[in-house]
């Protein structure tokens, strides 16, 4: 989430816009992609991982646009925020489910402040399915933290979904985001009666990148080509066509290894050879293709740094993490109305001091 007021052509009107983007930046519009954690309270269920993306804009009448996209780059919510005296204030909102789209009701403005630990107060309403519901959130904290050696604020927030149709509350919860000086929005922390979500930033893109991402067809962003990748195994084929082949989560189940992460985990930490890993700090991710076969092939690599920007990986790393990937055999396809199919997947390893300290999804 982001928001701006100018005062001249390249200056910031309020301090608290430190914790964002610079004006350059904005001007131009910039994407964030984000990995959102689902972690059930239910020991029988899997954790979930999917992609999201948020854009955002400096138009020309002061105001931020935020446009949110689920991995399919379909658009599933906008906003328009300004900021005013360390506060920062949603103007307008919209939202889509399924394919209605539904307008907030603004009541409350004022998401986040910046500089007061008094917080702010948010509620908005809006109908959803022939009922009026409103969702509510305070913050009643704010403090100054460190993140990746960079000045942050972490903010502390009393949320609630009610229903005024039956006026009842149907959910309340506890949540924390954190905002990164010169970078924005870098993760959020939230429960709900099913389990705990987090959201964390993977990568920041100029917004012409993401455009280009965004085309669909056969060659938008997952597209991986067959002829140019860094290995497939002899005899690899996709059984479907190359616009056919879907994302690893779009059925039950999902494309996955088929004795789960933890198993996959320990089989691929066995193999590292930690020495190999002192040229490099940042995030490491896989794209490959798993086909309805349960064969994985046409993999590629993309390496960035912790300030979220791209960085060339040296050979003898992408190697020895790429050997671990050939050696598991245990895919899983995903099957989309009964059917196995073709399906992208990525693995993505952060790697700090000499040692992976997380592999995802």
């Amino acid at each position: 989430l982001s928001a701006l007021v100018l005062i001249s052509c390249n200056r910031y009107a309020d301090p608290a816009l430190d914790f964002f983007p610079g004006y350059g930046r904005l001007q131009a519009g910039y994407a964030n992609k984000f990995y959102n954690h689902f972690k059930p309270y239910d020991k029988d269920r899997e954790s979930m991982t999917r992609i999201s993306y948020s854009c955002y804009k400096l138009l020309d009448n002061g105001a931020i646009q935020i446009v949110k996209y689920n991995a399919g780059f379909e658009a599933r919510g906008w906003q328009y925020y300004h900021f005013e005296k360390g506060q920062m204030h949603l103007d307008s909102s919209w939202y889509r489910s399924g394919n209605d789209t539904l307008r907030a009701r603004i009541e409350s403005g004022i998401m986040k402040n910046f500089s007061d630990s008094t917080g702010s107060f948010y509620r908005e309403n809006y109908d959803y399915q022939n009922q009026e519901h409103q969702f509510i959130s305070h913050q009643y904290k704010v403090s100054d933290t460190l993140i990746n050696e960079q000045a942050a604020k972490r903010f502390s927030f009393n949320r609630s979904y009610r229903n005024l149709a039956t006026d009842s509350t149907e959910q309340e919860w506890e949540a924390e985001e954190v905002y990164v000086a010169g970078l924005g929005f870098f993760q959020s922390q939230e429960g709900s009666q099913y389990g705990e979500y987090k959201t964390e930033l993977m990568e920041q893109m100029p917004l012409s990148e993401f455009e280009e991402r965004a085309e669909h067809g056969e060659h938008r962003v997952a597209w991986i080509d067959p002829e140019n990748n860094l290995y497939s195994p002899d005899g690899f084929s996709i059984c479907g066509a190359e616009d056919d082949i879907a994302d690893y989560y779009n059925g039950d189940p999902d494309a996955e290894f088929r004795r789960g992460k933890k198993a996959m985990v320990q089989r691929l930490k066995a193999g590292f050879d930690t020495l190999k890993l002192n040229t490099i700090e940042g995030m490491i991710t896989y794209r490959f293709v798993i086909n309805c076969e349960g064969l994985a092939g046409r993999f590629v690599c993309q390496a960035y740094d912790f300030d979220y920007q791209k960085m060339d990986l040296d050979t003898l790393t992408q190697n020895q993490l790429l050997n671990q990937l050939k050696a598991l055999e245990e895919w899983q396809p995903t099957v989309i109305r009964g059917e196995k199919r073709d399906a992208y997947a990525y693995l993505t390893f952060k790697i700090k001091d000499e040692s992976i300290i997380d592999i995802l999804p």
